[in-house]
């Protein structure tokens, strides 16, 4: 019987950790930022739109390179048909499960809750009916299906936005102050998340933390392949902090 463990083995031949906040790393994203700047070009963006409704946190378990098998996965388990998908949605979802399950509890010290009490994801704008990432955090992660609940739906507007994050995108259910975590499976420029991430805090959310399985990187835009080389030198491990330059046994 396949086990989380044995699902999401194979993963670690190919996942990157983001490099932690620093000079030339953005400290929402974990993209690319230039020197002297504390987030990127993107996250400025998106924080001059939304100020307080940003994501307390934003988590990436991994890189996801343009080209790459992280990348290839994340698009195959939303548009590959028959046994294929549900071979990656398996992955997929066997990755976050172990991710939370190893390093939840820094999230929550990160963030000052004592936990999250509801998990949700971003939706699909594009018409996509039972998003697949749905069905993996509501059904088959074990560390997230208890916990979740359908909160956020696009508004009406939603397809007339553009890319740019805006707090009217989405709508969200009301809350009475808990804390929710967010989860999203690719994170190219970050406006859907942050957008979903605001209108969950207009409901009156308590923190609200993202946690993003890939962070979507092209090695051929700018700097990106130095940011990227720097990644690879350290070799992903299941138990390293990713919010911390530390591990958890």
């Amino acid at each position: 019987m396949a086990t989380v463990v044995g699902l999401s083995a194979r993963y670690a031949n190919f996942l990157v950790h983001p490099l932690l906040p620093g000079p030339g790393v953005c400290r929402v994203c974990r993209g690319p930022a230039k020197v002297g700047y504390r987030t990127c070009l993107r996250c400025n963006e998106a924080a001059k739109l939304l100020g307080a409704g940003m994501a307390d946190a934003v988590v990436p378990v991994s890189l996801a390179l343009k080209g790459e098998q992280y990348a290839n996965e994340l698009w195959r388990y939303k548009n590959a048909v028959g046994p294929q998908q549900q071979y990656f949605r398996m992955g997929l979802a066997a990755v976050l499960w172990r991710f939370l399950a190893m390093h939840e509890e820094c999230i929550r010290t990160h963030c000052a809750v004592p936990s999250f009490d509801i998990v949700t994801t971003v939706p699909s704008t594009s018409g996509r009916a039972d998003h697949p990432l749905r069905a993996m955090v509501a059904e088959m992660a074990g560390a997230t299906r208890d916990r979740h609940r359908d909160l956020l739906a696009p508004t009406p507007e939603a397809a007339d936005l553009g890319r740019a994050a805006s707090s009217r995108r989405y709508a969200a259910a009301a809350l009475r102050g808990e804390n929710v975590l967010l989860i999203d499976d690719t994170w190219a420029t970050g406006n859907h998340a942050q957008s979903a991430a605001a209108a969950l805090k207009a409901a009156w959310a308590g923190s609200v933390a993202t946690v993003v399985l890939g962070r979507h990187l092209n090695i051929d835009y700018g700097n990106t392949a130095e940011h990227v080389a720097q990644a690879r030198l350290r070799r992903f491990s299941w138990d390293t902090c990713p919010l911390r330059p530390w591990g958890h046994s």
